[in-house]
């Protein structure tokens, strides 16, 4: 789970069914079973029977802290459980063509989800034009979803004894629901309007900031793989193709509003001119675009005298991608009053920008047969995240859908039985992601009333003190069902 997945950051957070899971995907050059199709579709050639792979059920419990986030000692803390099927696959191992095999899946390559609400309610002096102290009230929240399934189909077929290549196509559906609100009201007390006001009136300043953003994105992707086998180890590569888009997407709707009123200027003690900024399309009248990188991954196995155990490792390159409109849709020429028309976070209302940097992961996975029927897998493997230190240049100043951006680590170990010829399988995976000195999403701890500067109303500068922190645990069980042909030993 991450806050705001808009774009995928974390090209690693999850692996599918569970044998694949339990070696933290370290699969690249060999052993992936029925998730080849994803991982390396050379491996599809792996498969010695007919083989239905299904995911029971994922069992996931994520924890998030995020320190100083709307401001020094203002933390949020979110919690998740979800149960959830990720994946499905049928392999087919070809009677009539000896050489080929064939398999089609369904899986799911990322589900985040994420609701937060925070206040602040306080007593203080925050307005010049009203003496004493006022009510400083704020609320912020935020709510997201994502989802990345991807639907495809593959093959591989044995070139010689020791070297397979394959091939897949998948239809990936991003589907993503984003919103968040922020605002901030500053009134006169109660208590204080008949001792200081003789006519009893009430003054209230405003900021409110909201922004809503919802679509389904369908793209295709290939992948590209060989596999050589020796007797004692294994290679594989496999090459993913950036996503080819503008095939489809429905269910767009973005809007955006931005209003404030009753401000003054601290440094002139003149009214800062009352506004309100909003727009609204949808459909035909927005467009998306969704990319993902192109990358190349590699592996190696070793498997030890005697056939018990084997060592896995993958590495993986995701190439950057250059910033780039996520979303774009013309806005309205009465979006706004004329004075904050010329300013680019206007003149650009409802386009929302995205980008990725450069990112090298590693996994390592281990497997020791304890006796016949009977198989432990563990495995470790980084997770790197795509958007730390992404500098958007001539982009940095058009809006952005917010991302706690964490590196992760993940360690995976369970057992795999092998009952009447069937797979069974159940293990857990704990992970652990942190990041630092991060801008805050808000600063409502040391709020004032305006900053010309940064055109900020009631509320402070962010500061660059935020700290998260994720803790998840996921319980996986699994089975794979066998038929036809020669049983998987």
């Amino acid at each position: 789970t991450q806050i705001a997945p808009s774009q995928s950051n974390n090209y690693w957070a999850r692996s599918f069914n569970e044998e694949s899971s339990l070696l933290s995907g370290a699969v690249v050059g060999g052993g992936s079973g029925p998730t080849s199709i994803y991982y390396n579709p050379a491996s599809i050639s792996e498969v010695k029977a007919s083989k239905l792979s299904l995911n029971a059920s994922l069992f996931s419990f994520d924890f998030i802290n995020i320190k100083n986030a709307l401001g020094e000692d203002i933390n949020i803390n979110a919690s998740r459980g979800q149960i959830e099927p990720r994946f499905v696959s049928y392999m087919i191992k070809s009677r009539r063509f000896k050489s080929w095999s064939f398999e089609i899946a369904v899986l799911n390559n990322g589900n985040s989800k994420a609701y937060i609400t925070e206040g602040v309610d306080e007593q203080i002096d925050i307005l010049g034009n009203i003496p004493g102290n006022e009510r400083y009230f704020a609320l912020y929240q935020y709510a997201s979803t994502f989802r990345d399934d991807w639907i495809g189909a593959g093959g591989s077929v044995k070139l010689s004894d020791r070297i397979t290549a394959g091939i897949s196509m998948f239809v990936t559906i991003k589907s993503f629901n984003y919103s968040q609100s922020l605002a901030i009201e500053a009134h006169s007390l109660y208590d204080s309007l008949v001792s200081q006001n003789e006519d009893d009136t009430y003054y209230v300043a405003s900021y409110e900031n909201t922004e809503y953003l919802k679509f389904n994105d369908y793209r295709l992707t290939w992948k590209g793989g060989l596999l050589y086998k020796a007797d004692h180890f294994s290679l594989g590569l496999c090459l993913t193709t950036p996503s080819l888009g503008g095939i489809y997407s429905d269910g767009k709707r973005v809007t955006r509003s931005k209003k404030q009123n009753n401000i003054t200027d601290p440094d002139s003690g003149e009214p800062v001119p009352d506004y309100v900024v909003a727009d609204f399309k949808e459909k035909k009248e927005m467009s998306v675009g969704f990319k993902t990188p192109l990358s190349l991954a590699a592996g190696f196995n070793y498997y030890f005298p005697g056939g018990k155990r084997i060592l896995y490792t993958s590495f993986e390159y995701f190439a950057g991608l250059s910033p780039f409109r996520m979303v774009e849709a013309e806005e309205n020429s009465d979006i706004g009053p004329d004075f904050i028309k010329n300013q680019v976070e206007f003149s650009e209302w409802l386009t929302y920008v995205s980008g990725a940097t450069p990112v090298f992961n590693a996994a390592l996975g281990y497997s020791w047969t304890l006796k016949k029927g009977l198989l432990l897998m563990s495995g470790f493997r980084t997770d790197f995240n795509a958007r730390k230190g992404l500098d958007f240049g001539d982009l940095e100043e058009y809006n952005k859908c917010l991302s706690i951006n964490l590196d992760m680590y993940h360690v995976t170990c369970g057992l795999s039985w092998n009952i009447f010829g069937q797979d069974i399988i159940t293990g857990i995976e704990y992970t652990l992601g942190h990041s630092k000195n991060q801008q805050q999403i808000a600063n409502l701890s040391d709020p004032v009333e305006y900053i010309p500067s940064e055109q900020l109303a009631l509320q402070g500068i962010p500061g660059n003190d935020m700290k998260s922190w994720i803790n998840a645990i996921s319980v996986y069980f699994g089975a794979s069902f066998n038929f036809g042909g020669e049983k998987e030993k």
